[in-house]
């Protein structure tokens, strides 16, 4: 996974709990390298440009993720189908794994 996906990943991720993160991020890890190479190589390009943008903007980076989480929120909202779609994918693959990954409630 690229930095800025992992930067993005962690920014979806809902809770405190740094073991369910860990988790999330290796299995959304795992998930975009069993993705077609083809698919692969576009969303990497689209995670290179928009965290070049991100960085313009000066939201990444730092110990406060709150900027890059307000813009992740914007991008989910975009006019361009790709921002959009983008955003969309890692937070799918992130509310996939929270639910697949949380520890069972006791009984």
């Amino acid at each position: 996974m690229l930095r800025f996906e992992r930067e993005v990943v962690r920014s979806l991720v809902a809770g405190p709990d740094d073991q369910l993160r860990s988790a999330v991020e290796d299995y959304v890890d795992g998930a975009l390298q069993a993705m077609p190479e083809y698919l692969r190589a576009a969303v990497a390009v689209e995670s290179v440009a928009l965290g070049a943008w991100a960085a313009l903007l000066g939201r990444r980076g730092g110990g406060d993720p709150e900027p890059l989480v307000r813009l992740v929120d914007r991008w989910e909202e975009s006019r361009l189908g790709p921002v959009r779609q983008y955003v969309r994918l890692l937070r799918s693959l992130v509310l996939f794994a929270e639910c697949e990954l949380a520890p069972a409630p006791a009984s």
